[in-house]
């Protein structure tokens, strides 16, 4: 849904609201400055009649001179105070909205759901959080400082002027209709250019940062020219939209020349006619009139400038809002309570689930996982092994069916207290820049340096990580680089040990480990089960053969379930399975 500039630009004030002070003192000084800025016009109009009155013999005396000399420095003196307040009053209010407005676009990214994260690029939605919102900041400390600047300069300037001479403020307005009419067409034109711009930039973003992260892969299959081209089209689409904002603001500045011409043309001529005619208001007044005319129309320059600057500022708006108007699909239900009692029993009962325009996933899925007992899943690829730990996880709910946990729907606790509960593993072991240590203690932040080896022990990495340079101090790198995939499994595993969940996930949480050392993980977590339900999905069955049950996973439905021994004698999917990774079923 299209959003008008007004509307999305308005919706900064809740984030403004908290500092009205800084604002209401930003706009105060402001106005004074503004006032500091028009007094010295005047008191050089009143030299002029005066040192003018002197062909009268009234010759002024030094005192009045210095008189309004020193009026003349006290004004620009104040100026540069109040000023210098408005100028930190708001930029420091600026930058306190922009912190606040970035924490919350954040925040509000960290409740929406996976399917969300899924269908947006990464970069994209960085590109909002980070320039989107540096646009808004600019706009709340230049475009806005320039606005009450421009506002208070143009009608305290066109009320001294009325005071001076009513006829000189009218012949003054008389082209002003012109202005507003260019400005009014300008911002029509301009609009859909900047928000297009910024989508562009956001698409941009989004290819070079995805293909930073996968530069290996690029080189490695010679595909460089073709991601080139990429971001090629994205950038000429962003350079096309630019480059055509520049135009429209090319056609609009002349209007605004135009105009401010035809004002002087008619403030010199007609105003200099009265004046010299005697009907008109003195020399001084008149020249008064012409220095306060300057401070007048120069804000019809600068208001092409902030046009431009407040359009790009809508288009990040709209991007922003779009983005905090969204709802998780997943989220905690009216009524949701805290999870405040020991997990002792979780139940799949006739789970389905299908993703949009795709045949079901899980189909009638019955589970039961037990305190102290683990749970192995094994299957063909595409199965549903994933998808039930995503459900379990609650990062998508049953379309039917439901899942319980201690004989309540999953749904019925806050999705924070669940989380707090489990302890997962993806088959995509993620890492985070900082050290061995920082990426362990994920969520856990008050860890012992005797819990995290504890952790690493279990998880098969002490070892190795005592082996790094500075141990659990080593810094491993955006996404863990710096480590072998085998490595990253095995911290990821330590950070969901060191958590000591009462539910522990395991998506292939050993598939790049070698053989030896899975066997060593795989007794520590034998060993570490006693107190909590394990889940642990696996492609490689050895993985599992030491689970209390395994259940066989084809086509969303469960066709086996027992221990190893009684499945391999069941001489069924999973015995067919288990040949083919052992190597037994070679040359059948």
């Amino acid at each position: 849904m299209r959003i008008a500039s007004s509307w999305a630009l308005s919706k900064l004030l809740p984030f403004v609201a908290p500092y009205r002070n800084r604002f209401l003192l930003g706009v105060g000084t402001n106005a004074a400055a503004r006032a500091c800025d028009l007094i010295p016009m005047i008191l050089v109009g009143k030299a002029v009649d005066a040192i003018n009155a002197s062909k009268s013999g009234l010759i002024p005396g030094l005192d009045t001179l210095l008189l309004y000399g020193g009026g003349v420095l006290a004004s620009f003196v104040f100026l540069a105070v109040f000023q210098s307040v408005s100028d930190y009053s708001l930029d420091s209010m600026a930058q306190k909205v922009r912190h606040d407005l970035r924490n919350a676009l954040y925040r509000h990214l960290q409740r929406q759901d996976m399917h969300f994260f899924e269908e947006r690029q990464s970069g994209d939605l960085l590109n909002v959080v980070s320039s989107d919102v540096d646009n808004l900041e600019n706009f709340l400390a230049d475009a806005t400082t320039s606005s009450i600047r421009l506002i208070i300069t143009f009608l305290g300037t066109f009320a001294v002027l009325f005071w001076i001479d009513w006829r000189l403020a009218l012949l003054l307005l008389a082209p002003m209709p012109f202005a507003f009419a260019a400005v009014r067409t300008f911002s029509t034109r301009i609009r859909p250019r900047y928000r297009e711009a910024r989508a562009a930039v956001g698409q941009v973003a989004a290819i070079i940062g995805n293909n930073l992260r996968g530069m290996g892969v690029i080189q490695a299959f010679t595909a460089e020219e073709d991601q080139a081209r990429r971001v090629d089209v994205q950038s000429a689409r962003y350079r096309d939209e630019a480059i055509g904002a520049a135009m429209a603001r090319a056609r609009f500045v002349p209007v605004l020349y135009t105009v401010a011409g035809a004002a002087f043309a008619l403030l010199i001529s007609g105003g200099g006619w009265l004046t010299l005619s005697g009907n008109g208001p003195t020399l001084g007044d008149y020249a008064t009139f012409i220095l306060l005319a300057t401070r007048m129309i120069l804000p019809l320059f600068v208001f092409g400038m902030l046009i431009n600057q407040i359009q790009r500022s809508e288009a990040s708006a709209q991007r922003i809002w779009g983005v905090l108007s969204l709802e998780p699909a997943i989220a905690d239900k009216p009524g949701a309570v805290a999870l405040d009692e020991t997990p002792q029993t979780l139940r799949f009962e006739d789970v389905r689930f299908a993703y949009p325009e795709r045949e079901p996933v899980l189909n009638g899925l019955n589970l039961t996982m037990e305190r102290g007992k683990v749970i192995g899943v094994v299957g063909p690829t595409g199965a549903g092994k994933s998808t039930l730990v995503k459900l379990l996880l609650r990062h998508l709910d049953p379309q039917s069916g439901r899942i319980t946990l201690n004989g309540r729907d999953l749904v019925d606790f806050t999705l924070m207290s669940l989380r707090k509960r489990m302890g997962y593993v993806s088959q995509d072991a993620f890492l985070f820049a900082g050290s061995a240590a920082e990426n362990i203690s994920l969520g856990a932040p008050d860890t012992t340096p005797e819990q995290l080896e504890e952790a690493a022990r279990i998880a098969g990495a002490l070892e190795f990580i005592r082996e790094l340079p500075q141990g659990f101090d080593t810094p491993i790198g955006e996404g863990g680089v710096k480590l072998s995939g085998g490595q990253r499994q095995r911290i990821s595993l330590a950070r969901a040990v060191l958590r000591r969940p009462d539910i522990l996930v395991l998506d292939e949480a050993t598939s790049a480990v070698d053989t030896r050392t899975e066997e060593i993980i795989q007794q520590n977590l034998h060993a570490f089960r006693s107190d909590r339900m394990t889940l642990a999905v696996a492609h490689r069955l050895s993985t599992v053969r030491l689970a209390d049950e395994i259940i066989v996973v084809v086509a969303g439905v469960i066709v086996e379930r027992g221990r190893h021994d009684d499945l391999l004698a069941q001489k069924g999917v999973y015995s067919g399975l288990w040949a083919v990774q052992s190597g037994e079923g070679r040359g059948e």
